[in-house]
């Protein structure tokens, strides 16, 4: 998918210099109840949740027997629940995998249907939360607090590409609160392209267009996704002995591309022979040229290692 001028550019400039609000009602959501849901969920994601306090928050992954990526996932810790953010669509399936686990456990899987995530994006997130309380820093860390007179849950978001801070609402005053927020002239809301652009920009991987069930953890450079100290998980074993005995051959890069954009999924080359391919593509106004993401076998992974591009075209490897 690459970038269009106008409108999506627009909304890229508040995300640079301003604010974006991005509505992310579309992303899956869960909540888990019960005594038991930090040692239960801890069993089943690569991050460290049985240490997580009311306030704190995580990213990791839901990964299956074989170690392999079943989901990406934020997990925030309230007082007497656990939520799960995940890519949309994913809560279902996320939702069964968890399912077939629970035997005597105290514990409930539920969808998250009456509260909302909208975010703030950009360098001047933190002044259109109307003089809220913020989190501690941290990312995920999150406060429950007031803005624009309406209660919501606070929470710093990571993995955006700038600064950012998601509200979560109540699904029935959701409305109110965006509208609220878009009445200062430094908001505008944001789509789908003007973030691809941020994060791509930031070379930040996402589930289901870089990354995705064929891949294990260590392959998407998220490092802070993975706890080697928390104990047994689902695929443990797996991510650990990668770990220990000298890491994945393939891992995630920046691309920068010579010519036209290429389409994502093509074939990328070195010394003739196929390294990867390009994933997220999009046209970078900071860099002015089409820039994307791709997972590279690392022997063409070095940055400044020029690439060819199936088709015509040449790309070279950000660090």
């Amino acid at each position: 998918m690459t970038s269009t001028i106008s409108t999506s550019a627009e909304e890229y400039q508040a995300l640079r210099e301003g604010c974006g609000l991005a509505d992310r009602s579309g992303m899956g959501r869960l909540e888990i109840l019960g005594a038991d849901r930090h040692r239960f969920l801890n069993a089943y994601v690569t991050c460290d949740v049985k240490g997580l306090a009311p306030g704190e928050g995580a990213y990791g992954f839901v990964t299956s027997h074989q170690g392999r990526i079943l989901s990406d996932m934020v997990v925030t810790a309230l007082e007497d629940r656990l939520w799960l953010l995940l890519p949309p669509g994913q809560d279902e399936a996320v939702s069964r995998h968890l399912k077939k686990y629970i035997l005597a456990d105290r514990v409930e899987v539920l969808p998250l249907e009456d509260m909302l995530p909208l975010t703030l994006i950009g360098p001047r997130a933190a002044e259109a939360l109307d003089g809220a309380e913020l989190p501690p820093p941290g990312d995920w860390r999150h406060v429950r607090t007031r803005v624009h007179s309406t209660e919501v849950e606070l929470q710093r978001s990571g993995r955006l590409g700038a600064e950012a801070y998601t509200l979560w609402v109540s699904a029935s005053i959701a409305r109110m609160l965006k509208e609220a927020l878009l009445e200062n002239p430094a908001v505008r809301q944001v789509g789908a392209e003007a973030l691809e652009v941020l994060r791509a920009e930031a070379g930040i991987p996402r589930f289901g267009v870089d990354f995705g069930p064929e891949n294990f953890p260590q392959e998407t450079g998220a490092d802070e996704a993975v706890s080697y100290t928390k104990g047994c998980y689902l695929g443990q074993e797996v991510v650990a002995r990668i770990h220990y005995r000298g890491g994945v051959q393939k891992t995630l890069r920046g691309l920068i591309f010579d010519g036209p954009a290429p389409a994502p999924g093509t074939p990328l080359l070195h010394d003739g022979r196929e390294a990867g391919a390009a994933t997220t593509v999009v046209e970078s106004p900071a860099l002015g040229r089409p820039i994307g993401l791709g997972i590279l076998h690392r022997r063409a992974a070095e940055p400044g290692t020029r690439l060819e591009i199936q088709g015509g075209g040449t790309a070279v490897v950000r660090g």
